[in-house]
């Protein structure tokens, strides 16, 4: 099972977002995502390292 995301589905968000979001936004919508997505990979490393050392 694949889990990844395939290149179609990262045009179709791309699209979506240039078609749903104004353009003045795109910037700070992108800063906050790739902040939301640096906390959620801490967390899960912390989670594994957690498990890893029981």
């Amino acid at each position: 099972m694949n889990a990844g995301v395939s290149f179609l589905e990262i045009i179709l968000i791309l699209a979506l977002i240039v078609i749903f979001v104004d353009p003045k936004q795109i910037p700070s919508l992108l800063k906050k995502s790739l902040k939301i997505a640096g906390q959620a990979k801490a967390e899960i490393k912390k989670f594994f390292d957690e498990i890893s050392l029981k």
